[in-house]
């Protein structure tokens, strides 16, 4: 701004019009006329006489009149423990500096009002060699602006998302299946796997309608420690009813002191399978044939029935075949799908009902080579009638061989 403008404006800004107004003075207060006080006090009754009432109305008097004990007027207010100095300095500059600006942009308002403004999007004069120049400078912004929005309309016409296409999909399933299948047929190894999946279905051990499938009840402790759960267990007595009734001649337990009520799981693989059911040695080297008993003598021993159902659900019982074909009483719980123990171990049942961790719990009590960090047993096991009543099957009377002590 020109230096006499300036000048101007400042001298209109300190015009004394322009100026704050001063405080009007304050008005006289009205003197306060104090009103007589009012007491309020109930009618004389007919029957009390005068002087009574005189007294007890002096009385009453007195107690609204009373004054408290207890000091309940306000705290006193003390302005220089909130209003600091240094607080009002700061606010004094922080007002000087926004009256300031002010100054700055009624000068501006007052030029732009004056002159009009300054205006770039008139045509230039033709011998105005300045202004020529700046509307080709704007001509090449523009050009290249442009520029730039056909180049990115163009990568737009031929951009291509980045999810693969159908066809593509399909080639590399086919590749991933090829690979499965060859995995398939190379041999098992035993890995850790993640947590136990328990949304995984087969039809195929559903139970038919019109059919009573028997059940069994199995109360799993930690020696020495807490209770892992009780689990309710489904026997496929449609499909292996031999092997079902084998099952259920321990879980009642036999004359000799066999029976599944007492022995451990001796065998832990963690996120894979529990084996567990030696009902001689309780190490799983064990071996109980019925036709080695004296009520069962001469009968031969049960063989396995059928492999017509597969271990592929988290939570199925299988009976253990020995190399022999002869079930020995041992018995498989997977902890997931297991296709290498098909055609090998004969499944009869799976747990339906019972607490959701106790498959987590049992498979972390297991080592990685198969051992056991504790001991985990069948406190308790029973059956249901189909009445649907409860029996305790008989406890385990065998005396088992010394185990090694853990050092």
């Amino acid at each position: 701004m020109h230096p006499v403008r300036e000048r101007r404006c400042d001298d209109l800004l300190e015009n004394p019009l322009l100026k704050t107004p001063p405080p009007e003075p304050e008005k006289p207060r009205v003197p306060r006329v104090r009103k007589p006080r009012e007491f309020k006090m109930p009618p004389r009754f007919p029957l009390v006489p005068k002087a009574f009432y005189a007294i007890w109305v002096n009385h009453q008097k007195e107690l609204q009149m009373a004054k408290p004990k207890v000091d309940d007027s306000p705290p006193e207010l003390f302005p220089e423990l909130y209003l600091k100095p240094r607080r009002l300095d700061f606010y004094a500059r922080q007002l000087e500096e926004t009256m300031n600006v002010n100054k700055e942009l009624l000068k501006r308002i007052n030029l732009i009002q004056r002159t009009g403004g300054f205006v770039d999007c008139w045509r230039p004069e033709q011998n105005n060699k300045y202004n020529q120049l700046l509307c080709k400078q704007r001509q090449r912004d523009l050009n290249k602006i442009q520029e730039a929005n056909f180049y990115f309309y163009s990568r737009l016409l031929v951009a291509r998302s980045e999810q693969l296409l159908t066809k593509e999909l399909d080639e590399a399933w086919k590749d991933t299946k090829h690979k499965l299948i060859l995995g398939a047929s190379l041999p098992f190894i035993l890995f850790k796997t993640g947590s136990i999946d328990r949304d995984i279905k087969d039809p195929a051990l559903d139970k038919p309608l019109n059919v009573n499938r028997p059940r069994v009840s199995m109360d799993i402790w930690v020696r020495g420690g807490s209770k892992i759960g009780k689990v309710l267990i489904e026997l496929f007595s449609d499909v292996v009813p031999k092997t079902c009734q084998f099952f259920l001649n321990l879980v009642r337990g036999d004359s000799y002191g066999h029976a599944y009520t007492g022995t451990r799981f001796f065998r832990i693989v963690p996120d894979l399978y529990c084996r567990g059911g030696d009902v001689a040695k309780d190490n799983g080297f064990g071996a109980y044939t019925p036709n080695k008993e004296g009520e069962n003598a001469g009968q031969p021993g049960l063989f396995f029935e059928n492999f017509d159902l597969n271990h592929s659900v988290p939570g199925v019982i299988s009976m253990v075949i020995t190399p022999d074909g002869e079930a020995t009483g041992q018995f498989n719980i997977i902890f997931k799908p297991l296709p290498q123990f098909d055609k090998r171990h004969v499944v009869f049942g799976r747990i339906i009902a019972g607490p959701a961790p106790a498959l987590e719990r049992i498979s972390a009590l297991g080592l990685p080579l198969g051992t056991t960090t504790s001991d985990c047993i069948i406190l308790s096991c029973g059956w249901f009638t189909k009445s649907g009543r409860y029996k305790e099957g008989s406890p385990n009377t065998i005396k088992f061989p010394p185990r090694r002590k853990k050092r």
